[in-house]
């Protein structure tokens, strides 16, 4: 029992070894600045975020990632050909399996006018990752007497957090680069010998057609660590006057999802993505769930249907 017990954790860690480390995120396009420090402050409004995403529901042990954000400018300029800053603040929490994940950081972001229509962003995010580890759930005989568990039960890790990005846009089109766990830790963990937070780098683009009513947006995010098959997401989304939209996805054929996001009083936005899967995990655990609420203090202007700090760019 006990050589399985490490072969099933081994695979597990494995899994976090050599493959994706960071959170997914069905809804990135109006959750961009967890995964880009440099979105922080980009419009000249305050934004805070809520979320939470249950993956492989109905399965024990399953993924359940809750998340929150606040960035704003610090610097307002309203000469175009000036710079601005932005600060910002994310936190997230994941429960999987019998590892809990926590993350806290702080974001700085330095924004410059390229013209009229274009500006470039470069930011940073830098936190500490918390670790720990719970077997109380297992259910194996002789729990108690394995050397194996008892020497990590209820153990904690506390890592730095690095993660550095840029960003460029106008009205139309998006585009962003971040690179995460980019300082080298390395980790002790049951039924291994040294593991390695692996780096993250995530690949956004996107761009959006304007109508009179409605207004299209393809868009796609590229995200891959070393070692690990790349996972592409493939987004079209159609938004009615910036109002209400819907968007058609897929992770790379693995799984695909729908989302309905909805814009209210022009001041909260609320989100909510259904993904199936196309793998196995079909037979037992098919569904995810996200469900994002965001809040701004943007203006939007309805004559010229211009957003200023949209949901849906």
């Amino acid at each position: 029992m006990r050589k399985l017990l490490l072969c099933i954790i081994g695979l597990l860690l494995s899994c976090l070894i050599f493959g994706q480390q960071h959170p997914s995120y069905t809804q990135y396009t109006l959750n961009k600045f967890a995964l880009n420090p440099a979105v922080a402050g980009l419009k000249n409004c305050i934004q805070t975020t809520f979320g939470i995403r249950r993956q492989w529901s109905g399965f024990e042990g399953s993924p359940n990632h809750l998340f929150a954000s606040f960035h704003t400018r610090i610097k307002k300029q309203r000469d175009w050909r000036k710079s601005s800053h932005g600060l910002g603040a994310y936190f997230s929490n994941d429960k999987m399996g019998f590892t809990d994940y926590s993350m806290l950081k702080v974001a700085y972001a330095f924004h410059l006018k390229m013209s009229r229509n274009y500006h470039f962003s470069a930011g940073i995010f830098a936190g500490i990752h918390h670790q720990k580890t719970n077997f109380q759930n297992i259910r194996i005989r002789d729990k108690a007497n394995d050397p194996a568990i008892n020497d990590q039960e209820g153990k904690a890790l506390t890592l730095p957090e690095v993660s550095p990005g840029v960003y460029i846009d106008n009205n139309k089109f998006f585009a962003g680069v971040s690179m995460y766990q980019q300082f080298p830790t390395i980790i002790r963990e049951v039924g291994t010998n040294k593991n390695r937070m692996a780096a993250h780098y995530f690949l956004m683009t996107g761009y959006r057609w304007k109508r009179e009513q409605l207004n299209f947006t393809s868009s796609m995010l590229v995200s891959f660590a070393a070692f690990a098959v790349p996972t592409v997401d493939f987004t079209l989304t159609t938004d009615y006057k910036n109002m209400v939209s819907l968007a058609l996805g897929s992770k790379f054929l693995n799984s695909g999802y729908l989302t309905t996001q909805f814009n209210l009083n022009n001041r909260m936005s609320l989100g909510y993505s259904y993904e199936y899967a196309f793998t196995e995990l079909a037979r037992v655990a098919p569904n995810t769930h996200e469900i994002v609420l965001q809040f701004n203090t943007c203006k939007i202007d309805h004559n010229k249907i211009r957003v200023a700090c949209p949901a849906y760019q």
